[in-house]
């Protein structure tokens, strides 16, 4: 089985083929403002990919999947696999239920895109596992060595961050975003002070949960990090044990499998 799953966040869109789970080629992404120019075309490559990879299988059922937190976003994607593929894609959450027990008071409040997320990094590691999404929101979540998901903390990521301080604080400048020196641990002029706030508020915040999360289920977990800012944010703290780029499409594309088979 292949599928072309597709990943609508609030700053990118990821498009990724995948066949019994794993993907050959990287995902490709967009940013919003990118993708208008690129959808048509993207949509019909990577889904002759996906129609391509079923040749070699005894199962050729092949299909399109979508996990978004932008809602507006999804319907535009929606008409747009439908009109340019003649292809219905299922959409995580309504069509199809991400394959994962949880202990949250109201499911109907989580992020899909945390759901399957943390269904690809426990599939990955089959034990308990912390994932860490860094984008325009850093969410830091816990995966318990039974394969349920705890829930987790959501923060405001590094731009966002970056953004917030310049429109609230009347003299703070915008920045671009630098990781810190580790020589050098003060903020010498009012940039340098934003970038070291951001990056060690949301590194001790990232360290500080894992730790929590290691206290509750009796070990330390295996850290995943993913996300467009996971590398700048985390690429040097020892903590994070495997970066894996395309987490959510990989997990949208096994809660699709999962569906097909019943």
């Amino acid at each position: 089985m292949s599928v072309l799953a597709i990943d609508i966040g609030n700053s990118r869109v990821g498009f990724g083929v995948f066949t019994a789970g794993k993907s050959k080629d990287p995902a490709q992404r967009w940013h919003h403002a990118e993708l208008e120019a690129q959808l048509a075309e993207t949509l019909q490559k990577l889904h002759q990919t996906a129609l391509a990879e079923t040749q070699s299988e005894d199962d050729e059922t092949t299909g399109v999947v979508i996990t978004s937190v932008v809602p507006e976003l999804t319907q535009k994607i929606r008409r747009a696999v439908e009109t340019h593929l003649q292809v219905k894609p299922l959409i995580i959450g309504q069509d199809v239920t991400v394959p994962i027990k949880t202990k949250l008071r109201d499911e109907t409040t989580v992020g899909q895109d945390r759901l399957v997320a943390a269904l690809a990094a426990y599939v990955n590691v089959e034990k308990a596992c912390v994932i860490v999404q860094v984008g325009t929101a850093l969410v830091v979540d816990c995966v318990d060595d039974e394969g349920i998901f705890r829930g987790g903390a959501i923060a405001p990521g590094l731009q966002m961050g970056a953004a917030a301080l310049h429109e609230f604080a009347a003299q703070l400048p915008a920045v671009s975003l630098t990781p810190p020196e580790d020589a050098e641990p003060f903020g010498r002029y009012t940039q340098e002070a934003i970038n070291l706030g951001l990056f060690a508020g949301a590194r001790g915040g990232v360290r500080e949960l894992v730790e929590r999360y290691a206290t509750a289920i009796g070990h330390w977990p295996h850290v995943v990090a993913t996300g467009g800012d996971a590398l700048t944010l985390l690429g040097d703290m020892q903590i994070v044990d495997s970066f894996v780029p395309d987490l959510v499409l990989q997990g949208a594309a096994l809660a699709w499998e999962h569906y097909q088979a019943g």
